[in-house]
């Protein structure tokens, strides 16, 4: 897996704050929610926030998921 095979410690991914079926799937998956950057995306007509979330490999392997 990401965390083993390639060593990795930590992933972020990025996510709009409109779109609330990937804000549930990675919260479902253990993600935490790291940060904000207000306003940072302009689509269909308005400004959208972008949210950040992270697991690290620890969080990885304490998840049932």
């Amino acid at each position: 897996t990401y965390f083993e095979e390639l060593r990795y410690q930590k992933v972020t991914v990025p996510v709009h704050s409109d779109n609330e079926s990937s804000i549930k799937l990675h919260e479902k998956l253990g993600f935490r929610r790291e940060g904000t950057h207000r306003r940072m995306l302009y689509t269909q007509g308005r400004f959208v926030d972008v949210l950040w979330f992270g697991l690290t490999a620890e969080e990885f392997h304490e998840t049932n998921v």
